[in-house]
């Protein structure tokens, strides 16, 4: 027999299942008094409450219903368990001091017994019944001057407590057991791993079965049959740990829902390949080991099977928008599919789960080109270039039907871009605080969750050295992007070469350099597909530094273009913000005026535009590079004070005559500096 719940809607619905025939009774209930029926395990007796105090004792075999008034108990008693004719109620006298009684009704005359054995202080929280006549309480309580966790076994024919034990460690997530021979309750670790523990009746000594964890589960049910602990690990699993030699059983059954101690062995609802999901019965085989046979079962054993795969063998990023679809489908529904995304070289991964109802049978996974991050919400941080493995699992959403994986590999190339320093195709955004210390930021976080948490990139310290940083675009022989820093103290340029998702040991390129007040780099102004950098001196004389493409000298020599530019306080060099496929430069005037400078593509430009005024608002402007992936140079720039900071993003447009769209706020800057009394930390 097995109790089961209905909800209909509106109410809750209990019937009783015999397994011998099949057939269904339900049972009565007061909707207005809601305490579900129990049952007796040992028999098919089961008590439901028909008012206030009292109880019927329904034999669902056949015989009279007994009603029984609890009332002598007192008030705030409440039942907790039947055990053969008799009633297992606990009492609250209103001070967190609790008592155990039982009631039955022998020939028609009711009988209430207190327990004897529990200490005053007695706070029960759980009790399991054994046919062997005796019931296994765990409670809290004060015994010899000691208050602790503690586990009492009382003996139902004499209503008293003979064994009682100290559990420490007890899991209040488990429960207790007890049979005619053996004790048997769980206990956690401070890295809440859960052990099954149990302990010959009468003996101090125990024996402690393998842990586990409780991950996706924490309930663990614990029962005793013959020579077995039977118990549910690792989430669903049904397992069983041998009383006499420490054997461990795993797999009898998968996806457990419930578990029951009966005269006739143990009952649980859960699945097996062959049987799949419903209700089984574990008793002892020939071997002496569990042994499990179906008692009522759905019939539902379809297996889970891949009919269809469609995974591209490359990907690109470099575009907004873009995605790798990745797509399966299977040849049933009622399924969770699941895929993971790992990058080889860092591990970092992208995941994403299905749930196929209905007719549902294909699980498409659009993948956007980003990583997952589990230790902080998802931000949007592009997903690195190269070789990455993927996962693909389905499984059957009621365990029956087992499970696929599928593996396989995929490359990934959205390209360098300027101002990458992470080797993902999207710009970083290189900041250094007050004490020196350099770190990176992916700018398409920014944009894709400006409220979450950015990722930061540790890029070292000893930075401080420095009082010019310019993202200087790819200077070298490799495609990466590099760095370029001028020395306060000897005017030295040093050049740190990007090597992709690092920057290597620097190389002094130059000396000198501490003649010039402004400098800007990052613009292809010689039409050559070379960054170049410009500088001004102290007289306002503009120079032009032609890249080479050699590491080790990245610079020609420096070609005078104009003076007067000792104008402005600022000059950055966006790339191509014209349009005209030509670097440009943007120079900033002390009114807060900014002025864009087309290149012509020869190292010359064309008579300055006036993009706007207000610009004198910002600490710092940044030629970020293409932050959105439209195609086109954006710049970033940070304004406030050091106790009130903030970037803002500025579209570019494509067009010389209005170069940006509408400022975009994007939030606090995420690197402040470790020492508020050093300077701000600037981007760059």
């Amino acid at each position: 027999m097995t109790v089961t719940v209905i909800n209909d809607g509106t109410d809750l619905a209990y019937r009783w299942h015999r397994f011998a025939d099949g057939s269904v009774t339900p049972l009565p209930r007061d909707s207005e008094l809601d305490p579900r029926p129990e049952t007796d395990p040992g028999s098919d007796r089961v008590a439901v409450k028909t008012g206030r105090n009292t109880y019927r004792l329904l034999d669902m075999a056949g015989g009279v219903p007994v009603d029984i008034d609890t009332s002598s108990v007192g008030t705030g008693a409440v039942l907790w368990q039947l055990a053969g004719d008799s009633l297992v109620m606990v009492r609250y006298d209103g001070s967190q001091r609790e008592s155990l009684h039982l009631v039955s009704k022998p020939a028609g005359t009711v009988v209430h017994r207190p327990v004897a054995g529990l200490p005053a202080d007695a706070d029960i929280s759980r009790i399991s019944y054994s046919p062997a006549g005796v019931l296994a309480v765990q409670y809290k309580g004060t015994v010899g001057g000691t208050a602790g966790q503690r586990l009492a076994v009382v003996d139902l024919a004499a209503a008293k407590v003979v064994e009682d034990r100290a559990v420490p460690r007890y899991y209040f997530n488990g429960n207790v057991a007890v049979s005619a021979t053996h004790l048997a309750w769980t206990e956690s670790d401070s890295q809440s791993n859960v052990t099954v523990v149990t302990a010959r009746r009468g003996a101090t000594e125990t024996t402690r079965h393998p842990a586990f964890s409780t991950y996706g589960s924490p309930y663990v049910p614990v029962s005793l049959l013959d020579d077995w602990a039977v118990y549910r690990r690792s989430g669903v699993e049904l397992s069983a740990g041998s009383l006499t030699d420490g054997t461990t059983v795993t797999g009898l059954l998968g996806n457990l829902k419930g578990l029951v101690e009966t005269k006739n062995g143990l009952l649980a609802e859960g699945t097996t390949p062959g049987g799949g999901k419903g209700v089984y019965r574990i008793e002892s085989g020939a071997d002496g080991r569990p042994a499990v046979t179906v008692l009522a079962t759905s019939g539902a054993t379809t297996p889970t099977t891949v009919l269809t795969e469609q995974v591209p063998v490359a990907a690109d990023f470099r575009r907004a928008g873009s995605k790798a679809v990745l797509r399966w489908t299977y040849g049933r529904s009622d399924v969770w599919a699941s895929l993971e995304l790992t990058h080889t070289k860092s591990g970092r991964t992208w995941s994403q789960g299905r749930t196929l109802k209905g007719d549902q049978t294909e699980a498409t996974f659009d993948w956007d080109g980003t990583f997952s991050r589990y230790e902080a919400p998802y931000n949007g941080t592009a997903a690195y270039n190269g070789a990455y493995t993927w996962k693909m699992t389905v499984e059957s959403m009621s365990g029956v039907g087992g499970k696929v994986v599928r593996t396989g590999t995929l490359q990934v190339d959205s390209g360098t871009a300027a101002h990458d320093y992470s080797d993902s195709g999207s710009p970083d955004l290189l900041f250094r605080d007050g004490s020196g210390h350099l770190a990176s930021y992916d700018v398409r976080q920014f944009l894709a969750a400006p409220e979450r948490d950015w990722e930061r990139t540790e890029r070292g310290g000893g930075w401080h050295v420095y009082d010019r940083l310019l993202s200087a675009g790819n200077l070298d022989a490799n495609p990466y992007s590099d760095v370029l820093a001028r020395r306060k103290d000897t005017g030295d340029l040093w050049l740190y070469p990007g090597t992709g998702r690092s920057l290597a040991k620097p190389l002094r390129v130059g000396g000198g350099w501490s003649t010039y007040n402004k400098l800007a780099a990052g613009s292809d102004l010689t039409g050559d597909g070379r960054p170049d950098l410009v500088a001004t001196d102290k007289d306002g004389v503009l120079w032009l530094y032609k890249a080479t493409g050699d590491g080790a000298k990245p610079f020609a020599a420096r070609k005078r273009i104009g003076g007067g530019w000792g104008t402005y306080n600022l000059l950055t060099a966006p790339g191509d913000i014209g349009g005209a496929k030509a670097g440009d430069l943007l120079a900033r005037d002390r009114d807060g005026v900014l002025w864009l400078y087309l290149g012509k593509g020869d190292g010359t430009f064309a008579p300055r535009t006036r993009v706007g005024a207000g610009w004198g608002a910002f600490n710092q402007i940044v030629n970020i590079g293409d932050a959105d992936r439209d195609g086109r140079a954006d710049l970033i720039a940070e304004s406030g004070t050091k106790q009130d900071p903030w970037l803002t993003l500025y579209k570019g447009t494509g067009n010389w005559k209005a170069p940006f769209a509408p400022a975009k706020t994007i939030g606090i800057p995420p690197y402040e500096s470790r020492d508020t009394t050093l300077p701000r930390a600037l981007p760059f």
